[in-house]
């Protein structure tokens, strides 16, 4: 239930740094309504968020259009080919510059017909003669900031709310570096598939970010990985667990051995994106909260071949496997939600070994919920 008190008192937690001694959030942190508004601002407002592709805007004028934390947005391509990025409300009466996805020479609102160039600039707003003071120089659509790495396009809201608003880069860490050999710019996108779960977004999370319970949820996948040998490192703002493929001869496995990596690869990026690479594949998972207790994730494929009957029968093989795996993980995620809500759970313990990305998040969460 709600429980009394500001949002501000109930922060007034500690997370200890010694993940030995430390207590995880308290289930109202889960449970209480009030802390998603306060997350769209704090944490999804300031933070890196994964949008689209850059080959979806090939070409100048393409466009898309997204959800930034609470924010509807338009990314384009602009005459110089660079990408850019706005809040898609139109200045006149709020109305969308821009639907679904395509190309322009300008963005149109689809209430008024007031429409911008390609840098935002407003350019025309008919039947308007007459108002007094509006300078239509300074009636520009609000900006977003855009990154690219790879081929993956991020956008983070202009909020200067964080005393340090850490780059892309700095957010991303030795990820770069450690993918440097799956040329992840030349993949190909080969799927998309969306699940709605009841559960709050950070149960989700919590459930990515440690592999303790893949022998009691996942018995498809403990049959890829050597759970003997899983570990998680923690960066400044990601983490990384490290799976290595078993080497036994057990042919019904979707990965071989000798397959051209010895292990997979799970990134966390803060708060919301993961990354997960396997021998021939890389599949990106962004958690979107939906309401307090509901959350889309977004599953979407590359792979190098997704033209050829092998390449094919890959994507079809990874993507049922990890629809397997997915579903296993919305129906505990569901029971914990649920159970989060028992007056007779209040905060739990972390297990030094296999839980310290989960103290990782935890603590990240804590300390950008509570500066401002």
């Amino acid at each position: 239930g709600i429980i009394s008190g500001s949002l501000e008192q109930l922060l007034n937690f500690t997370i200890d740094e010694r993940v030995e001694y430390a207590e995880t959030l308290p289930s109202f942190c889960y449970t209480d309504p009030r802390f998603l508004s306060v997350e769209e601002e704090r944490v999804f407002g300031g933070s890196w968020q994964l949008v689209g592709r850059i080959d979806q805007l090939p070409l100048p004028g393409s466009y898309i259009t997204a959800q930034l934390g609470p924010e509807p947005v338009v990314l384009l391509r602009g005459s110089d080919g660079m990408v850019r990025g706005f809040i898609n409300v139109c200045r006149h009466r709020a109305g969308p510059v821009a639907t679904g996805a395509g190309r322009c020479e300008r963005l149109r609102c689809g209430y008024h017909g007031w429409t911008y160039d390609l840098n935002g600039k407003l350019i025309g707003l008919p039947d308007f003669e007459g108002a007094v003071g509006l300078d239509r120089d300074e009636v520009t659509l609000h900006p977003i900031e855009t990154a690219i790495w790879e081929q993956f396009i991020f956008a983070r809201l202009r909020r200067q709310l964080r005393r340090q608003s850490p780059s892309l880069p700095e957010m991303l860490g030795d990820i770069p570096a450690a993918v440097a050999g799956w040329d992840v710019a030349s993949l190909r996108f080969a799927g998309r598939r969306d699940y709605e779960i009841k559960c709050n977004w950070k149960v989700y999370v919590d459930n990515y970010v440690e592999g303790y319970h893949v022998p009691i949820i996942h018995p498809s996948l403990m049959r890829e990985i050597d759970y003997r040998r899983y570990r998680t490192v923690t960066g400044r703002f990601h983490s990384r667990q490290d799976a290595p493929i078993r080497t036994d001869d057990d042919r019904s496995r979707r990965y071989a051995a000798d397959e051209r990596s010895g292990e997979a690869l799970y990134f966390w990026i803060f708060p919301n994106l993961m990354l997960n690479i396997y021998p021939d594949n890389l599949s990106t998972n962004l958690i979107v909260p939906l309401g307090p207790d509901r959350t889309l994730t977004i599953f979407e494929w590359y792979f190098n071949d997704i033209e050829s009957d092998e390449g094919r029968a890959k994507i079809a093989a990874t993507i049922d496997l990890s629809d397997e795996i997915q579903r296993e993980d919305i129906a505990i995620c569901e029971a914990v939600q649920a159970r989060l809500h028992s007056s007779f759970y209040h905060r739990g313990r972390y297990s030094p070994v296999m839980e310290n990305g989960l103290h990782h998040f935890h603590s990240l969460w804590l300390e950008w919920m509570r500066e401002e």
